[in-house]
């Protein structure tokens, strides 16, 4: 055999090894989502997903070739849904969901399943899953190390997670709860929280019940008495390793809620259970008597481990969401450990109790490592049992109206880097009881609170599938609409391709969604009929709005950012660099549907210009009778001549009359005393935490003072230093 023979014997032999390695890494492997034990267990009106390795072709893709029967072998109705890269499929539950009887089913996918090079799978065939209408419960010791060990395994297999929880929080940080439709604080003589619902309160920095200011600062709460002259009348300290966020007002009770930093638990506080994880932070719930203002008495302390997350208030009753992540890696050293969330309630001694395995329950799908802790805690009755429902998975957004709560929970795929979808859980709550209902299911993920709206018996839900700043694969954004049972039965999408939502607000039929990444497009959805919404109209405008506040059904206030488009001189196919401005007002006209326009437009400031109320809607103020908006502000100017260099002049707040007539009218501009002398930056003890009003009196009440002024003129009445 020649020397050249015996070298293309060789490139041949190579080239076949290669062209069938190829072709072997080219076979779909399937694998299903959430897929924990043998078989899946999903709630009985859930979809859920299988993930391919290679796209697959879209014709092969049918309810002949992927189908599912029930354990009798009866056909079971899902349908299928295709994601545009065509590695997942979505698996939707029949319209009425699935049986109860039998509860055991099975997914086919035939050979007939083909990729672009016309190969078929390997990996699940048959997928076997079982459908409940409750939420699973953990019952033991050995069943919750078993659940943390398969969340430690898939970890390590993907490097978007760490053994410390999630890595990247995908959700832009807006305010956390916000208002739909006219502030509750309407035909009152003092102002209330702007709160998403009416009859559901919000915690916040500042309240007043008409006669006394209460606030948390520089961790104290202090009640100042607000007339005849204004006087602090008692503080309370907390200890270094408290950090108050939230306070609430029932009657005379003043519930603080925060996160308490202390010291690890001692052994001994556990008993005989000496194995038991360190603590890492507390939600802590400080419960006062305060009718008599000048000496606060405690009559409650609720301790759960874990960091407050939100919370929510109808009648007397307090709805706390908290979410605690465990040490759960050491379970590979040691699988004795005890990772349940311990609750500490003064009314039992102060000792601290781990939640029983059997009050447990677990997310269906769900991978997250932490617990959502949901607490009801009675303001009226500061002796009633303190409820305390544990499920183990993540809670990203809350919303809650008088009859439901929501937490939506994010969703990645097994890569890990896809954009995640959302699932949204479903409870009821009544007389400080909570309970678990139904859950769904829709694509991309929720900004903040005010992306969900409840409405006429359905649920509606804004959110943004994939990364803006991805041109392989831009983002689009979409509205679904969910029935009672959670069940999609209407969505618009493909909104905005290569943008993401900034702000939503829904208003009785109507939905508004504001998106951006060059300009500011306002879609105006209509929702009256939930199984056809339809995009009406669609206003762009330069900049972006962060939070929409209603006048009435026909006008809205946007609250945001200017913006400019710079081009740096770029090549053309190179998209221009887009630099925030000042702050920005919009008010919107919506009187014609399908042309929104805006009527007036107000820039304060320049690039550096902030306002709190940019991030939390709890920081606007508003005054009905007057028509008045107010907020807190620092304003920066850009320094003449210098592209970087901003100039500071002043902090305060700012106070405008908006009308659908007049438009957007500046009616005062008030700073701190301490902002007099001009300084090179703001101050946090000047920083104007909220604007409240009682009677004819404006208060504007910063870390530093509490100052009053005419309602007329804006005149300075009085000031109380609550150093």
């Amino acid at each position: 055999m020649s020397k050249k023979t015996y070298l293309l014997i060789v490139l041949g032999v190579v080239l076949l090894v290669g062209i069938g390695t190829f072709l072997y890494t080219q076979r779909p492997v399937v694998k299903a989502e959430g897929r924990w034990a043998e078989d899946l267990l999903i709630m009985e009106n859930d979809s859920w997903k299988l993930q391919f390795s290679t796209p697959l072709k879209k014709d092969t893709v049918t309810a002949e070739n992927i189908y599912v029967k029930d354990s009798d072998g009866r056909d079971v109705n899902v349908t299928l849904k295709l994601s545009e890269d065509r590695k997942s499929l979505q698996v939707h539950a029949p319209n009425e969901g699935y049986p109860l009887e039998p509860l055991s089913f099975t997914l086919h996918i035939s050979p007939n399943v083909k990729t672009k090079w016309g190969l078929s799978y390997s990996g699940d065939t048959e997928i076997p899953f079982a459908v409940t209408s409750q939420l699973p419960g953990i019952q033991s010791r050995e069943a919750l190390a078993e659940y943390f060990k398969k969340v430690l395994k898939r970890n390590k297999e993907n490097t978007r997670f760490s053994l410390f929880g999630r890595e990247e929080k995908m959700e832009s940080k807006s305010s956390e709860d916000s208002a739909s439709g006219e502030s509750s604080q309407a035909g009152s003589d003092f102002s209330t929280t702007n709160n998403q619902v009416q009859g559901v309160d919000e915690g916040d920095l500042v309240k007043t019940d008409g006669g006394y200011i209460y606030q948390l600062t520089d961790r104290r709460l202090l009640i100042t008495k607000v007339k005849p002259r204004m006087e602090v009348v008692s503080t309370i300290i907390f200890k270094e390793h408290v950090q108050p966020h939230h306070l609430f007002l029932n009657g005379d009770k003043v519930l603080v809620i925060g996160n308490n930093w202390s010291p690890p638990f001692k052994e001994g506080d556990q008993g005989t259970r000496s194995k038991i994880m360190p603590v890492e932070g507390m939600t802590v719930a400080f419960l006062y008597d305060v009718s008599n203002k000048d000496k606060p008495s405690l009559q409650r302390k609720v301790e759960l481990e874990g960091q407050y997350h939100s919370s929510r208030k109808m009648d007397s009753t307090v709805y706390l969401i908290s979410s605690m992540y465990p040490n759960y890696w050491m379970l590979e050293q040691d699988d004795e450990l005890d990772v349940r969330p311990r609750v500490r309630d003064s009314l039992k001694d102060g000792e601290s109790e781990p939640i029983p395995y059997e009050n447990i329950r677990y997310f269906p799908k769900s991978t997250s490592p932490n617990y959502t802790l949901m607490t009801a805690l009675d303001m009226e009755n500061p002796k009633a049992p303190l409820t305390v429902d544990s499920y183990l998975g993540g809670g990203d957004a809350v919303y809650m109206t008088k009859e439901n709560l929501y937490i939506a929970a994010e969703q990645y795929e097994e890569d890990g880097w896809a954009s995640p979808d959302t699932d949204i859980y479903k409870f009821r709550v009544e007389d400080g009881e909570i309970t678990f209902t139904s859950s769904g299911r829709v694509e991309g993920r929720v900004l903040n609170q005010f992306s969900m709206d409840e409405h006429r018996g359905y649920f509606r839900i804004a959110t943004t599938d994939g990364e803006a700043w991805n041109n392989d694969s831009p983002s689009s954004n979409a509205l679904y609409i969910l029935d009672e049972n959670m069940k999609n039965v209407g969505e618009v999408t493909d909104l905005a391709r290569g943008e993401k939502i900034y702000s939503v607000r829904f208003m009785g039929d109507k939905a508004y969604i504001v998106t951006f990444k060059q300009v500011d497009p306002l879609f105006v959805i209509d929702t009256e009929d939930p199984t056809d919404p339809k995009v009406l109209g669609e206003l762009k405008i330069p900049g972006f709005s962060t939070y929409l506040h209603p006048i009435d059904d026909r006008h809205l206030i946007g609250f945001g950012y200017d913006t400019k488009v710079v081009n740096d001189g770029k090549e053309a196919n190179i998209e221009p660099r887009i630099t925030r401005k000042g702050m920005k007002i919009s008010l919107f006209d919506i009187t014609d549907f399908h042309h929104p326009k805006v009527t007036d437009t107000e820039i304060i400031g320049g690039a550096g210009t902030h306002s709190t109320l940019l991030e939390d809607h709890k920081a606007l103020l508003h005054e009905p009778s007057r028509n008045l908006y107010g907020f807190p502000i620092s304003v920066y100017n850009e320094k003449e001549g210098s592209q970087h260099e901003l100039d500071f002049d002043y902090q305060g707040a700012l106070l405008y009359e908006i009308t659908p007539e007049k438009g957007i009218v500046l009616k005062s501009k008030l700073a701190e005393e301490g902002n007099r002398d001009k300084e090179y930056y703001e101050q946090w003890e000047d920083q104007i935490q909220r604007l409240i009003y009682i009677d004819d009196l404006l208060y504007t009440v910063s870390n530093r003072s509490i100052t009053s002024y005419s309602m007329d003129g804006f005149n300075n009445i009085d000031t109380v230093d609550l150093n």
